[in-house]
């Protein structure tokens, strides 16, 4: 099949969803998972639609959080060797249509045995129009080996929580992906 060129800069990419492992408060979740799996699903997408109606070129997924008042969904990625400049990067926002989208975005992490940490977040979203572009200096992780945590809370019922991060990545300067 067609190859997909991953995009100039690339050392980590949360595109790739099963390439982690996926909790909620149900255990350990498929991925991809089942759209509508009341226990939280991830599902990979290629063009998402944005709240605005208009589509992103570039792959996202779309995290579910369990079912449950508050519920959550967490993707733990393997270890990764953090450098000074790396930045997280990635337009969060609700799924185009998910209208009592209701979410905080937060990204943890955990370096070797150490208790889980939150890095940035939470920022809480709901379907308005509009999504965001975060980008962070991972500096203060320079030199660290660190799982990261994609993590989705819901602010209060999950009920058409579809929470939607696009072109999840750690950006390196001067980082030229390898192709597949």
């Amino acid at each position: 099949g067609p190859t997909v060129t991953p995009i100039a800069g690339t050392a980590l990419d949360f595109a790739n969803a099963c390439a982690g492992t996926w909790y909620s408060g149900a255990g350990q979740l498929p991925c991809p998972g089942t759209d509508a799996d009341a226990k939280g699903f991830v599902l990979k997408v290629n063009s998402p639609k944005l709240e605005n109606g208009s589509t992103d070129s570039r792959p996202g997924i779309i995290t579910f959080p369990q079912n449950v008042q508050n519920g959550y969904i967490q993707g733990f990625y393997p270890p990764f060797k953090v450098q000074k400049g790396d930045r997280f990067q990635s337009l969060i926002g609700c799924e185009g249509g998910a209208t009592t989208c209701y979410v905080a975005f937060r990204l943890d992490y955990q370096a070797g045995t150490d208790p889980i940490k939150t890095f940035w977040g939470p920022f809480l979203e709901r379907h308005e129009g509009q999504n965001y572009s975060v980008d962070i200096d991972l500096s203060a992780l320079a030199g660290k080996d660190v799982k990261f945590i994609l993590t989705i809370l819901a602010a209060g019922s999950a009920t058409g929580d579809r929470a939607m991060w696009i072109a999840p990545r750690v950006y390196r300067a001067g980082n030229t992906p390898a192709t597949s």
